[in-house]
């Protein structure tokens, strides 16, 4: 397929549905080959809607290429077999798109120990390991391009004294985001250290999130979006990722930043459907 990642390979994490199959079939119709890394590989393998095999299903059926990984990524062994299936697949890795995440939204004065480790591990560990593993491979390619996908939940409340009343903080009360947030508030402090490391080797680092809220499967089934939510078509997420895995690291690198807010610095007028062929119809921002 001809496009912006001719030639390229991609991995991402959480592609069987959601923002990550939105990111992976974007990415695919600009060309790229992409290693499709999740737990449910057929659909009915979780609850939730959406598989890997689905994905690839679609991208094949719009003429790209792709490999199904299996993987916990609360397993460094599962994790080790990411970067040298897509390498033994595609001959490499120019992108990585760090999209998978956990998290179980109970106040933190609440939160089981196992889940916190689970949270911390998924949400930091992860996207750290998997750049550490692609690095090689993105060196010898001339460089490369590592989105990690945040949150809003990364932003901090306001300082006392409390309105209750105000709907962010209100949202802590109720949903509990705050060992959620702080994962997310960690890996926003990775990604800013680990472009300045990794600029020498022309690699860019780059955080992406959501102006508020993606009604993906995930949000909805942990009752994390509301009605008052300012909701944007996870195709604007996929647009937004595109840039961060095309533009140059000499230019957009070490940026923590909005998918909206993005798209308007980049001076894009539009949101593109993931086939890549036509601007989205009835939305604008």
């Amino acid at each position: 397929m001809a496009g912006k990642l001719a030639g390229k390979v991609a991995i991402v994490t959480g592609a069987s549905r959601g923002i990550g199959a939105g990111i992976a079939k974007r990415l695919a119709a600009e060309g790229a080959r992409v290693g499709l890394v999740a737990r449910t590989v057929e659909e009915g393998d979780s609850r939730l809607p959406g598989s890997l095999n689905e994905v690839a299903a679609w991208i094949r059926a719009h003429g790209g290429e792709c490999v199904c990984i299996a993987a916990d990524l609360s397993s460094e062994e599962d994790r080790k077999r990411i970067v040298p299936q897509t390498v033994a697949a595609f001959g490499g890795v120019d992108v990585l798109v760090n999209n998978a995440a956990w998290g179980r939204y109970v106040p933190a004065h609440q939160q089981d120990m196992r889940n916190l480790r689970l949270a911390w591990e998924i949400n930091v560990v992860t996207p750290l390991d998997l750049t550490q593993q692609c690095l090689e491979t993105m060196k010898a390619r001339g460089g490369g391009w590592v989105v990690n996908l945040s949150s809003a939940t990364a932003d901090l409340p306001h300082p006392a004294p409390y309105d209750f009343n105000e709907r962010y903080i209100g949202f802590n009360l109720k949903m509990g985001p705050t060992v959620y947030g702080s994962t997310k508030a960690a890996l926003q402090r990775l990604t800013a250290g680990l472009a300045v490391e990794l600029a020498p080797y022309n690699i860019a680092v780059n955080t992406l999130a959501p102006v508020e809220a993606v009604a993906s499967e995930g949000a909805v089934e942990l009752g994390v979006i509301d009605a008052v939510a300012h909701y944007e078509p996870l195709e604007a997420m996929a647009e937004a990722a595109l840039a961060l895995s095309t533009r140059p690291a000499s230019e957009l690198s070490g940026r923590i930043m909005l998918s909206l807010e993005l798209l308007r610095e980049l001076g894009m007028n539009g949101v593109m459907s993931l086939d890549g062929l036509a601007a989205l119809p009835d939305y604008s921002f």
